[in-house]
């Protein structure tokens, strides 16, 4: 069947009539405005910059545009004729809703993503949006009493949510893991491989069903540079707090970055240890190199350091090489197509790397894959999802990876990720000794 039929099979939509934005004179409390659309649970999503000077909310669904492929640029394209003909009222314009998703790492199965297609996005009946301390709301064909509703929201706190205790942490297929590592090191001794990234899972089982809630008050609350986002999908909610940009771009400029090579903080001098480290750098390199392949066909016009700077977060340093072009074809959805995945999260070469983690059986669904905003004049942002996890009732299965390269040694990369667990423990509440 070819894509587009595909694609028509899982598209569930109306054109949109009416977009109606109104102003906000509050901030947003995420948490709050959740909470204050709880009856929602299931259809809502939430989008976080780094600096949290952009917060993007969506509410319920008015459409779900679908693929049991990874197609972007097709839904992008119904995006467009979903909302291009619709009425505008209010002081914004029909750039200012935006359409977000994201689509799986892979096209192999993931039984814990079963929620979630290959391609998955959302609009939203309600868009709630924030940017460098202006707010406003968004209506979407909503017949709702919309004053009410922004004046109920100015007013809402959230009410506490009781403490929740972990029952059990479980490795999932830790050993298949290493076993991995093994295969990969002994084929980039035989110049088969450069690199490939491999993940690893942790199912981490609460007394009770896991409130997000207390989730995204960990996260606003913590001074981390890193994005935050989470989407919603039935039972399923998938949560990333992530440093890695995949793409972002605004008024014809493309911004991306590279960031490669790990070191954990708790390591004496780690920062310039790692500046210096071969292993690292080499992997940092490549990384680079990849990016720079995958723009060209966009761009002739590259700008960046010749040397990575230190990006740092609460647990460890990232070698980090930030990247703007100017964007002279193309539009955003097809530039994260051509970076999915970079070698940071795949491996190189990629197509070497993309057919050995097809064969790792690792089922990764939206870990490491391409999340975010896009809006109908092809400006908006994609994360990389890692440090990540899926919850479904009072479980959830968290997600971390590694590189691995000629000179890994397997159980430092088992480590490696074991600090890359941290950042969602602690947003659970769990203790790392627990």
């Amino acid at each position: 069947m070819p894509i587009n039929q595909q694609f028509e099979t899982h598209l569930t939509t109306n054109k949109i009539k009416k977009i109606e934005q109104f102003d906000l004179d509050f901030q947003l409390n995420v948490a709050w405005i959740m909470d204050y659309f709880h009856a929602f649970a299931g259809e809502r999503y939430v989008f976080i910059n780094k600096d949290k000077s952009f917060k993007l909310i969506g509410i319920g669904h008015h459409s779900v545009l679908t693929a049991d492929t990874i197609h972007p640029v097709l839904i992008e394209r119904q995006f467009k004729a979903i909302v291009q003909d619709a009425a505008y009222i209010g002081n914004g314009s029909q750039y200012e809703l935006k359409l977000f998703g994201g689509f799986q790492f892979d096209n192999n199965e993931s039984k814990n993503f079963s929620a979630y297609e290959k391609s998955h996005f959302v609009i939203p009946k309600i868009q709630i949006i924030e940017s460098n301390g202006h707010a406003s709301i968004i209506f979407v064909d909503q017949s709702s009493d919309k004053i009410q509703i922004i004046d109920a929201l100015r007013h809402h706190t959230g009410g506490k949510v009781p403490d929740n205790k972990i029952i059990s942490a479980e490795d999932i297929d830790l050993e298949l893991f290493k076993s991995n590592a093994h295969k990969a090191i002994s084929m980039m001794q035989e110049d088969k491989l450069e690199k490939v990234v491999l993940s690893r899972k942790r199912k981490i089982t609460m007394e009770r069903d896991i409130d997000i809630l207390p989730l995204i008050n960990q996260a606003m609350k913590n001074h981390e540079v890193s994005y935050f986002a989470l989407i919603e999908s039935g039972a399923q909610t998938f949560i990333t707090k992530t440093p890695e940009q995949l793409v972002a771009v605004q008024d014809g400029i493309l911004h991306t970055n590279a960031i490669a090579g790990t070191m954990g903080k708790s390591i004496d001098n780690a920062k310039q240890k790692l500046l210096d480290d071969e292993k690292n750098l080499y992997e940092h390199k490549i990384v680079v190199e990849s990016i720079k392949e995958d723009l060209a066909p966009f761009t002739n016009e590259i700008t960046l350091k010749q040397s990575p700077d230190i990006l740092e977060n609460q647990f460890f340093y990232h070698l980090y090489t930030p990247i703007n072009a100017k964007l002279n074809r193309g539009g955003l959805l097809e530039v994260t197509e051509s970076l999915h995945p970079t070698p940071a999260l795949g491996g190189f070469p990629k197509r070497a790397a993309m057919d050995f983690l097809a064969e790792a059986n690792e089922g990764r669904g939206l870990y490491g894959a391409p999340l975010g905003y896009v809006d109908l004049n092809d400006e908006g942002e994609f994360i990389v999802a890692i440090r990540s996890m899926v919850i479904q009732d009072n479980t959830a299965m968290l997600y971390a990876g590694c590189g691995i390269v000629k000179s890994s040694v397997v159980e430092s990369e088992v480590y490696e990720t074991e600090i890359k667990f941290k950042p969602m423990l602690e947003m659970l509440g769990v203790n790392e000794d627990e």
